[in-house]
């Protein structure tokens, strides 16, 4: 269909017509009516229904339903706030795969490579895991499906290795010289969140939490008591990069920190509503000194963790401004498996602070582009050149002045990283020569580093300046190229990330994060402090 936003005004009288038909059909809670002043009224809905008709039976040319309810419900909740969203079926699957934690597969890692699909990741006693799968191999038949040589996308790969729990598939690898054929049967696999787990120190720990699912308070639970049984004292909990996920879960995290009776988060509704939630007495971490590590990229549930920790006097929160996304909201499945997320309420810390940045309705752009803007101020390198209004300031018990009106200001502010950044280092970090290099590598030297373990790797394994020549002189076959002055200021940053890659490709992304905190800066500050 051609030029849709021009029917715009047409299209929404549709597509709210269309929602008021499956809302009435399907029972929706999302579409009941509502004895309000806001109710809209019966000649209101005979208009749309009216307009549907009138498209369906004389509009010149033909339009698909689903095309034209999609487009205009995307439409629609675009000129509400960002994070008001239309979420189509594929899409809405994987973000309820991601928050529920697990997914039905044959629990393999892989990345597509010169249209070869090699296997980086064998989930421990997963279905391939059981049935031979190894590290490096290449798949290059599912069922009757050839995979490779034929340009498949990652998502049609991972459509065809997903299926029903107890299902089988067929899946043909070639392993150096043969070519093997494995039997799977599908089973449940957990999406971690959780990623790292570990003793920094005799007395420091270390968690890495990427996303708030359905599983991620259980998962932190266990992990926190595995390092209280190794005797940690201090835990650096690793919200970095972490987008968020469920609010529930986020609350659920904050009470293993806090003392009974403490407020860890309000929520409020457009009617004034007030949802508060409390510490409860189970606090299994509530003794331990705590550092939180943050960035622009932390949002949502991992700015209420940040800001229940910070407006408590609880610990220290470390890093860079976190994103600013003060809102919640609530999904709601269509007819047709797809879904809306809308927001429905603003949440505040417990000082009171929205850390919501501000926004304009319908001018999604900007606001996304504002993280860039923070870079070219210099926020990532200067703390004061992130300026807060008195009028947003608020105190904490212990006396700390904490700001609202956009993100998480860190307690401590660490400037970004850019020690061995070059224009050759950013070639480099935005293709894909380090995992293809790490892939070859790992061919002929996989055994004799996994037999070692992930520690002796660590205190004896470095890259060596031939090593590193063999990665420039590989990169240069994928026609990434540098002066030597650039090659040299990065020749470090690219050790440590060959390093990072291998341990990457072994032992998962447990091995990545290990190999990390031996070097981030980040970690070093708040270990100095």
């Amino acid at each position: 269909m051609k030029k849709i936003t021009l029917f715009f005004p047409l299209f929404l009288a549709v597509a709210l017509a269309i929602g008021f038909y499956l809302g009435k059909k399907n029972n929706s809670p999302f579409f009941e009516k509502k004895e309000t002043s806001n109710s809209i009224d019966y000649d209101s809905k005979r208009k749309l229904y009216q307009v549907l008709d009138v498209i369906q039976n004389d509009y010149v040319d033909t339009i698909s339903d689903k095309e034209l309810t999609d487009k205009t419900i995307e439409q629609l909740l675009a000129n509400l706030d960002p994070h008001s969203v239309y979420m189509p079926y594929q899409k809405n699957n994987r973000e309820e795969e991601n928050l529920k934690g697990e997914f039905a597969g044959v629990g393999v890692k892989f990345i597509i490579l010169h249209d070869t699909l090699f296997v980086t990741n064998v989930i421990e006693n997963g279905p391939a895991y059981r049935a031979g799968l190894k590290n490096g191999d290449m798949i290059v038949k599912v069922d009757t499906t050839v995979v490779a040589g034929v340009n498949l996308q990652n998502e049609e790969v991972m459509n065809l290795l997903k299926g029903r729990p107890n299902t089988e598939v067929i899946v043909e690898v070639s392993r150096g010289e043969n070519t093997l054929s494995k039997t799977i049967k599908r089973g449940i696999i957990p999406i971690k969140s959780v990623t790292a787990s570990f003793m920094i120190s005799d007395t420091i720990g270390y968690i890495k939490l990427v996303r708030f699912s359905e599983t991620s308070a259980q998962e932190f639970f266990f992990a926190s008591k595995k390092l209280l049984n190794k005797g940690m004292k201090k835990l650096v909990f690793d919200l970095r990069g972490n987008g968020g996920g469920y609010l529930q879960i986020a609350e659920q995290i904050v009470d293993e920190f806090l003392e009974e009776g403490k407020l860890i988060v309000y929520t409020k509704e457009k009617d004034g509503k007030k949802n508060s939630a409390f510490s409860t007495s189970g606090g299994i971490l509530k003794n331990i000194s705590l550092s939180v590590l943050i960035d622009s990229e932390s949002a949502s549930a991992s700015e209420i963790v940040a800001g229940a920790i910070q407006d408590n006097d609880r610990g220290t929160v470390y890093g860079r401004r976190s994103f600013g996304k003060g809102l919640v909201q609530k999904p709601v499945m269509l007819a047709d498996s797809s879904s809306i997320r809308i927001t429905i309420a603003r949440y505040y810390t417990p000082t009171g602070r929205s850390i919501q940045k501000p926004y304009k309705k319908g001018n999604h752009y900007d606001y996304m582009m504002e993280l860039y803007d923070r870079d070219r101020n210099g926020e990532l390198f200067e703390v004061d050149s992130t300026i807060f209004a008195d009028s947003l300031s608020y105190t904490t018990p212990g006396g700390k002045i904490v700001y609202g009106g956009g993100g998480i200001m860190p307690d401590v502010f660490i400037p970004y990283d850019t020690s061995g950044y070059s224009s050759y280092y950013r070639k480099i970090a935005y293709s894909r020569v380090l995992t293809e290099f790490t892939i070859d590598y790992l061919k002929k030297n996989r055994k004799s580093l996994t037999s070692k373990g992930l520690s002796n790797f660590n205190s004896h394994f470095s890259v060596s300046d031939m090593l590193f020549n063999s990665f420039v002189k590989f990169a240069k076959t994928k026609e990434i190229t540098g002066s030597n002055s650039d090659i040299l200021a990065s020749k470090q940053r690219i050790k440590e990330r060959i390093k990072e890659e291998i341990a990457s490709g072994i032992w998962d992304e447990a091995g990545r994060e290990f190999i990390i905190s031996q070097t981030n800066n980040d970690l070093k500050v708040v270990l100095e402090n």
